[in-house]
């Protein structure tokens, strides 16, 4: 009897997609992350896995449709990163994210790889929570806009306090936890952390993931 194999997974998509910080956001310790696809003269690697996870940076050029149209729709997911920078609101990632669901003819799911891995990894520390509740009742409706205005150096006497926010938890991270704060300022750490786990829209396609990966284990071990 040959032996049981596991399902094999794949990890895809072009240059600085968030390929590495993807994997890291949904524990794919097994997961095979393949080179850059569609790099001027190398071939493209071989996608041949049992589930493909593609990654966007972004909304899907020509080269990855190009791809996107060679991959098998009942073993391909799309993940949509780096949602925080497209629109204005989450709401504007998942309009994004249910045209090219539409388009594309494959589940795309808006996903932040960055405060995912963050809040996989690390802690929202006192010095974080310090730092948060100066600033959450501040009237400045842009502040977390951008890094230059959260870091504007005569807004507060924390300016280190406040770069080490960024570094920790980047500008989406600290613009929801603020969020989070003026709705409860009570928050305790371990709830916020969860709060931003959850913003990072990581859950729903960690859960699809397992989901494809259990029935194709079930298929190959029938």
């Amino acid at each position: 009897m040959p032996p049981r194999r596991t399902p094999r997974i794949q990890v895809t998509g072009r240059a600085r997609a968030g390929k590495t910080t993807l994997c890291r956001a949904l524990s794919l310790l097994t997961a095979e992350e393949t080179g850059p696809l569609d790099r001027p003269g190398r071939p493209n690697p071989t996608l041949d896995a049992d589930l493909l996870l593609y990654v966007l940076p972004g909304l899907a050029d020509a080269a990855d449709r190009r791809i996107l149209a060679t991959l098998p729709t009942d073993r391909t997911l799309i993940a949509l990163n780096k949602a925080d920078a497209i629109g204005v609101r989450w709401s504007d990632a998942a309009t994004t994210a249910e045209a090219l669901t539409a388009d594309l003819g494959r589940p795309v799911f808006p996903v932040v790889a960055a405060l995912a891995a963050r809040t996989r990894a690390g802690t929202l520390d006192d010095a974080d929570l310090t730092a948060l509740r100066r600033h959450r009742d501040r009237p400045d409706p842009p502040l977390a806009l951008s890094h230059d205005l959260f870091l504007t150096p005569g807004l507060a006497p924390d300016f280190e306090a406040r770069r080490a926010l960024l570094d920790r938890w980047e500008l989406f991270g600290v613009s929801c936890a603020l969020t989070a704060l003026r709705h409860d300022p009570g928050l305790p750490a371990q709830r916020l952390l969860q709060i931003l786990h959850c913003a990072s829209g990581i859950d729903r396609l960690h859960r699809e993931i397992h989901r494809r990966y259990e029935a194709v284990a079930a298929g190959i071990h029938d």
